[in-house]
């Protein structure tokens, strides 16, 4: 006798179709995937009392962090020399936006991670200052009397994303003179700096004035030598990596390095050459233990805009008629100064390509990414 299969269920008529999430779940799982542009989310919020109440909601602004990861340069910081600190916003803040201006020239730009800005005393390293500009919440870090063999000084603040409400923090502070470089790790949970940290290798440069890069579990900085300090927070250890060879970049190209981030968390390096810029990274060498650069993309700036040369006068100006500016912390988007204004250039679509603000004469710019809602901090 064969075997007997069950014949297939009908569905009834009148019976409910399966099971959907309640239509509040679905409107809360469509908010999180807005853009995270403040204005977005504040127009969202302007919709209904319903969309408010979601926004507003302690559920939604931890998931909506950490489902775009990557908070939006909402502007950036640059040292001006008549008012000190100065922030540029790339767009006029939506409803009740923090203020993002500091308001204090004693006080010189170090670099912006993870929400928060570094600062320094001026003049002289008397102590450091970790400012939440969204909050508003500061830190001062006293530093102790330095030797007087140290030339060169420059620091970088660090926390982590899920760490904004407690406001806990890091600072590496990092020293050099007579061809030596050491630093040391500051914790604000224990209020206290760590051990000294000296590198084992031969001499080298002084550090540079530019904003660190992180990259890894690693911060790094420009020697005045061209070479790269790289702090290994992890190991607590100090190294000298070397740039890219002195072949495959011109003269113009190794003094406008700027350390960055690649999307895929390697160490990069942005190189403006005259209306070129040059993105490397720095790959692992496949079985061996070593690494070394790659030059992974080249994007000739003058084809997406004009790029005319400084004059005065009738007469060409020499200063470069390009200038890289800062890269911000996840090595999106670069800020790239010109005579006709300061752009901001998406590196992974370089036809994203926008002015941000006017022609000014600064050395560099220190991005600043943050998520808010307006009246409603992240």
């Amino acid at each position: 006798m064969g075997c007997m299969l069950p014949s297939p269920q009908r569905a009834c008529p009148g019976a409910p179709p399966p099971s959907l999430p309640p239509a509040e779940d679905l409107l809360f799982e469509i908010l999180l995937r807005l853009p995270p542009d403040p204005d977005c989310l504040h127009r969202a919020a302007l919709v209904c009392r319903r969309w408010r109440r979601l926004i507003h909601g302690q559920a939604f602004l931890p998931r909506f962090r950490a489902f775009h990861r990557t908070p939006p340069v909402l502007g950036f910081y640059h040292n001006s020399r008549a008012v000190g600190p100065s922030f540029v916003a790339l767009a006029a803040p939506a409803g009740a936006g923090p203020s993002l201006v500091f308001g204090d020239g004693d006080w010189s730009l170090l670099g912006c991670r993870h929400g928060r800005v570094l600062l320094r005393s001026g003049p002289g390293w008397l102590q450091l200052l970790v400012w939440d500009p969204v909050t508003g919440h500061r830190s001062c870090v006293r530093l102790g009397r330095l030797a007087g063999h140290v030339r060169a000084c420059n620091a970088a603040v660090l926390g982590h994303q899920d760490t904004r409400r407690d406001g806990s923090f890091r600072v590496a502070f990092v020293f050099t003179g007579e061809g030596r470089a050491s630093a040391c790790l500051y914790s604000s949970e224990t209020a206290a700096w760590g051990r000294l940290i000296t590198a084992g290798t031969a001499r080298c440069g002084d550090v540079g004035t530019k904003p660190s890069a992180l990259a890894g579990d690693a911060l790094y900085w420009v020697l005045d030598d061209g070479d790269i300090l790289e702090l290994d927070m992890g190991k607590e250890t100090l190294a000298v990596v070397e740039p890219p060879p002195p072949d495959a970049l011109t003269l113009y190209g190794r003094s406008s390095i700027q350390l960055m981030a690649s999307p895929d968390g390697a160490l990069g390096l942005a190189v403006m050459d005259v209306f070129s810029l040059q993105l490397w990274a720095r790959e692992a060498d496949g079985v061996a233990s070593t690494s070394s650069w790659v030059l992974r993309k080249s994007i000739d700036l003058d084809v997406f805009v004009p790029m005319p040369l400084p004059c005065a006068g009738g007469r060409v100006i020499l200063v470069p008629p390009v200038r890289l500016l800062g890269v911000d912390e996840g090595g999106i988007s670069a800020f790239i100064w010109t005579i006709e204004g300061i752009f901001m250039l998406h590196l992974e679509d370089e036809m994203l390509m926008k002015k941000v603000a006017a022609s000014r004469m600064v050395d560099f710019v220190y991005p600043y990414s943050s998520f808010y809602v307006a009246g409603f901090y992240i």
